[in-house]
């Protein structure tokens, strides 16, 4: 069986981050009967970012498929490279920025709590 709406979002400054994030959303939220937030491929062109936010009722795995990445996890600084997995719990709070000279691509997936 193949469900899905796929459909691109563009968002200026998300969370009060820097520059446009671009969610390719690759399966339709509906598929998985409310339980999937987000599965979506995030692009962040160089200098990007997904600004610092908590998840509340929810948490996000990212899976770093290319570039590198400034991220905060809850205020602890490291730096991410393809194949990297990251994961931010309910309460959790973490922000995410290119800090290479190529797209940073991530796959981002958000499930409720």
């Amino acid at each position: 069986m193949f469900c899905t709406e796929k459909h691109t979002d563009i968002c200026q400054n998300r969370f009060g981050g820097k520059g446009e994030v671009i969610l390719e959303h690759l399966i339709d939220e509906k598929v998985y009967g409310g339980k999937v937030v987000m599965y979506a491929r995030v692009v962040l062109k160089p200098g990007c970012s997904l600004g610092y936010h908590k998840h509340e009722g929810n948490s996000e795995t990212c899976y770093v498929l290319q570039g590198t990445a400034a991220y905060s996890d809850n205020g602890t600084p490291m730096t991410l490279h393809a194949g990297d997995t990251v994961f931010c719990a309910d309460g959790e709070s973490h922000s995410i920025e290119n800090i290479g000279t190529d797209d940073l691509i991530v796959i981002g997936l958000v499930l409720k709590s």
